[in-house]
């Protein structure tokens, strides 16, 4: 027996269109369209509860990669490694954060041609706003699962990421 899966209309579309294919997997298609709206739908809701603050999720990235750094300090090659972005994405996210007096250069503790890039007490004080709050949002969220099945969902989400070279096009 077919079940049914709560779907986004371009979502039921396609879903309806597997159905009609000899041989298509629908439970597969149908459990993945869902997937897909759930994330889209935690995406939003992460990027709305940024937009509060004015910073995205790359900004978000630098701030906490910072806030674990020693002494709050590191260069901007350093971030950029550790967010696995290029350099000219972390100068771009570094200028709006600066502009927006979360973060300031500093001359290199040892060697003074460098600079690095130090999270301000401003920003400091964001997190102790922002993360408690955000928190508790997921908290919230996750609470509609017991911990049995959010360790269950944590261990299928892991099998899952094993699968995703399948979904690639090259």
């Amino acid at each position: 027996m077919e079940r049914t899966f709560r779907l986004l209309p371009r979502q039921q579309v396609l879903f309806d269109l597997a159905r009609q294919m000899p041989g298509v997997d629908t439970t597969s298609v149908g459990t993945y369209l869902l997937f897909l709206w759930v994330a889209r739908d935690v995406f939003a809701t992460q990027q709305a509860f940024y937009d509060r603050f004015e910073l995205s999720e790359g900004k978000i990235v630098v701030l906490l990669l910072l806030r674990q750094a020693p002494h709050y300090r590191l260069t901007p090659s350093e971030l950029a490694e550790a967010a696995g972005v290029t350099r000219g994405t972390i100068t771009g996210l570094l200028v709006g954060l600066e502009r927006s007096g979360l973060v300031k250069r500093t001359e290199h503790p040892e060697d003074g041609r460098r600079f690095s890039i130090e999270l301000t007490r401003q920003a400091l004080d964001l997190f102790e706003q922002m993360l408690p709050e955000r928190f508790d949002h997921i908290r919230e969220f996750m609470s509609s699962l017991t911990e049995e099945e959010q360790y269950q969902l944590r261990a299928l989400l892991e099998k899952m990421s094993g699968g995703l070279p399948a979904l690639s096009t090259s």
